[in-house]
């Protein structure tokens, strides 16, 4: 079937002198090496794995995933339904210039304008995003993207989208703080390794999830892994892999999946297990939400894409 190119937005822009969205639907799709600026990649439908670092990086509707400037990856779609994606991608400084006006005095803005921060450390990584905060304001702008709107627009937006990315950054800080060490060097290198561990959970969330597996994707051990996961996330790396695997069953209800195709797809094998750790968690049993779908005649906001294979 023919090819069609996929939406970019503001139409005609270049990647690293602007910030701009590529919003495209795929049943097959590849991407190799490529070395792009900072870009938030975000899957309005379906899953995609990112490779960078070697590393697979696999993102759903209730992630997130952000790769520095000059990171290099790759990426492969080859499924039976349409995939649907919508990246970000942000101008060269921008985003480092939005964190240091964040942070610092109008007065120093108005000494130096074009003034730009330093690189935003421990960005490049999965990042849950469970209530859709970040994820559904680039929805919002791959919505932009089909009718091309007026693109005076999307500067402000980009600004917005950044303090929310920013926000998360913040979150991140606190968690750094949160590991235990003396040396801000060796809590660095853990906070890195802790990382890449959460990044293996949200990859593999669909299956068996060992927690010897995780530690040893970290290069840590069992006890350090463990520890240093709690403290700076706040939460077991059990209870982080059942809340996103809770997360992505509700999103996968709310689009019209039963609540049977949402557990089994999510990693539960007990229906009535999953139902009571659901309504445990999220205050509702998933027939409720299902209901509550079903009678409004809407499932959750997806957007349609524009390449056909």
């Amino acid at each position: 079937m023919k090819r069609v190119a996929p939406h970019l937005f503001p139409a005609g822009a270049q990647f690293w002198e602007q910030n701009l969205v590529l919003h495209a639907s795929a049943r097959r799709h590849s991407v190799r090496s490529y070395a792009g600026p900072l870009s938030i990649k975000t899957v309005l439908r379906g899953r995609v794995s990112w490779v960078a670092g070697g590393r697979e990086l696999v993102v759903c509707p209730t992630s997130f995933l952000v790769l520095t400037a000059g990171e290099q990856y790759s990426m492969e779609i080859d499924e039976v339904e349409p995939v649907e994606t919508c990246c970000a991608f942000f101008a060269s400084g921008f985003l480092e210039q939005v964190a240091l006006d964040l942070t610092s005095s109008a007065e120093a803005a108005l000494d130096s304008p074009a003034r730009i921060g330093p690189p935003l450390a421990y960005l490049s990584a999965i990042h849950g995003d469970h209530e859709r905060m970040l994820t559904n304001r680039v929805a919002t702008l791959a919505k932009r993207c089909e009718a091309q709107l007026n693109p005076s627009g999307t500067e402000e937006d980009f600004l917005v989208l950044g303090t929310t990315l920013l926000e998360f950054y913040h979150q991140i800080r606190a968690q750094v703080d949160r590991v235990p060490s003396i040396r801000s060097s060796t809590r660095q290198e853990l906070f890195r390794r802790l990382l890449v561990g959460r990044d293996y959970i949200h990859s593999h969330c669909s299956e068996p999830v060992l927690l010897a597996n995780v530690a040893r994707a970290s290069c840590l051990s069992l006890f350090h892994f463990h520890r240093g996961f709690t403290l700076a996330f706040q939460e077991t790396p059990h209870s982080y892999l059942t809340r996103l695997r809770l997360a992505q069953a509700r999103e996968m209800i709310e689009r019209g999946s039963s609540v049977l195709e949402a557990c089994l797809a999510v990693g539960f094998s007990s229906p009535s297990a999953f139902s009571r750790l659901f309504r445990a968690r999220l205050g509702q049993l998933p027939s409720e939400v299902q209901r509550k779908f079903a009678c409004s005649g809407k499932t959750a906001p997806a957007y349609s894409g524009t390449i056909s294979a």
